[in-house]
């Protein structure tokens, strides 16, 4: 009843309204349905497992198929693999990694062939479905680390975020800026001072 009364409201024929509410289900459809990964990976994730509990011993969970994110600390190209050092992060709804000055500790992805580390470099985020298949201990400076090792199923390496610069990159701490751009947080947003 109150969509017949906005679409009388807003003037717009039958034809118009249903043209509005098709547009509408398919944006529904796309924004629910768009993810990284595929129905089935996501049906063998495992969710129950938490990182922390893998970190604390990882032989527990060898064979089990986790979903785990962060950023890319390092990659290791070795002969028939590659090896990527990751520090964890937690996920956000679309299983990108969020809060990425947050960390439980780091994992290690193992994948079968050549991954070109120039592309999968540091500070680059990806989101990894693959089943944990030990550890391994390396260095992080001069302390051992005993790194959760994850056999690579699924792969999502994340675009790049943009950089967001605000009215202190360019000024500091004092009240003038010295570029004129838009900055919509400021009470008086086309105005060449910081507050």
């Amino acid at each position: 009843m109150e969509a017949v009364v906005w679409v009388q409201v807003l003037g717009w024929d039958s034809k118009m309204s249903q043209r509005f509410f098709y547009l509408l289900f398919l944006l529904l459809v796309c924004a629910v349905g768009c993810s990284p990964f595929s129905r089935q990976a996501m049906d063998e994730v495992q969710r129950e497992i938490r990182f922390k509990h893998v970190l604390e011993d990882p032989g527990r969970f060898v064979g089990k198929t986790v979903i785990l994110g962060g950023v890319i600390v390092e990659a290791i190209v070795k002969p028939g693999d590659t090896l990527i050092i990751v520090r964890q992060t937690e996920l956000d709804f679309q299983k990108r990694p969020r809060d990425l000055d947050r960390s439980l500790g780091r994992f290690m992805i193992r994948h079968s062939g050549f991954m070109d580390p120039a592309i999968y470099g540091q500070g680059r985020e990806l989101t990894v479905i693959g089943n944990i298949s030990g550890q391994k201990e390396g260095l992080v400076g001069e302390r051992t680390y005993v790194y959760p090792l994850i056999q690579v199923q699924h792969l999502r390496l994340w675009d790049m975020r943009k950089a967001v610069t605000s009215c202190y990159d360019s000024c500091g701490p004092g009240p003038f800026c010295q570029d004129r751009h838009f900055h919509p947080w400021s009470p008086h947003p086309w105005s060449p001072y910081c507050w």
